[in-house]
């Protein structure tokens, strides 16, 4: 009984604790920083300081995304018997790492490229773009399984005594899914590039990013096939019900 309920707890305060970093993560990205450092005295050092410190910070994030995603961690987890906690934790680590980053990124002063949003006009349009970038991030997240990504329905499957959700799904779904855990690319793409005041931090950020984005999702021939698929059995199906 003290366990379930620890479980629950766990489970509960994860989402809860992912959820806020998600919030703040998107606000640190989608909303114009302006209070840029313009500190005059060595600006060479300040500036490599802060790329340093900024790298430091990135390297945090994409060790901990890797390391708890590789069997060899989840093996470890499950010696504790904790398996069903796993992406619970993952969960816990990757909001901790993100409000982590977001409270301590600094910012350059030297601008790379710089666009007025004043205009009310260009002010929407960058708005209306990164809206529509977030909301097919979140739609698609919530479309592949988001209980199960956040680690809620594993905790929920062992508390009612069945086995691992996954277990449940195709392998050719397994398969997507392990070599592209979340979607949309192309959203990410659209948030980290299409920014008002590319400084350096923020080209840094997006160039980072992006690459460990193209080297983490190795989707193959064989994913792709299976999406076209079930997009077309889908389509079809909502064909007849017409």
């Amino acid at each position: 009984m003290i366990s379930q309920f620890f479980k629950i707890v766990i489970a509960v305060c994860s989402f809860i604790y992912l959820f806020l970093s998600i919030f703040e993560l998107t606000y640190f990205l989608s909303f114009p920083r302006t209070d840029l450092r313009n500190n005059k005295d060595d600006p060479r050092l300040e500036t490599s300081w802060v790329l340093l410190k900024d790298m430091m910070l990135l390297s945090i994030f994409v060790i901990q995304h890797s390391v708890m995603a590789t069997n060899k961690f989840k093996t470890i987890v499950n010696k504790f018997g904790l398996s069903d906690l796993s992406r619970c934790l993952y969960s816990i680590a990757t909001a901790h790492t993100l409000l982590f980053i977001v409270k301590h990124w600094l910012i350059s002063d030297i601008l790379v490229w710089k666009f007025s949003i004043n205009y009310k006009s260009l002010y929407w349009c960058y708005f209306g773009v990164h809206c529509a970038a977030w909301i097919i991030i979140y739609v698609a997240n919530i479309c592949t399984d988001v209980t199960e990504l956040f680690g809620l329905k594993q905790v929920y499957y062992s508390l009612i005594n069945l086995p691992d959700p996954n277990n449940r799904k195709s392998y050719k779904l397994r398969m997507l899914t392990t070599h592209m855990r979340h979607p949309s690319f192309l959203g990410f793409l659209i948030i980290f590039w299409f920014y008002p005041d590319m400084t350096l931090d923020r080209l840094l950020l997006s160039s980072i990013l992006t690459l460990y984005m193209y080297f983490a999702w190795n989707t193959d021939g064989e994913d792709y096939d299976y999406q076209k698929y079930m997009y077309q059995r889908k389509y079809y199906e909502l064909q007849r019900l017409r």
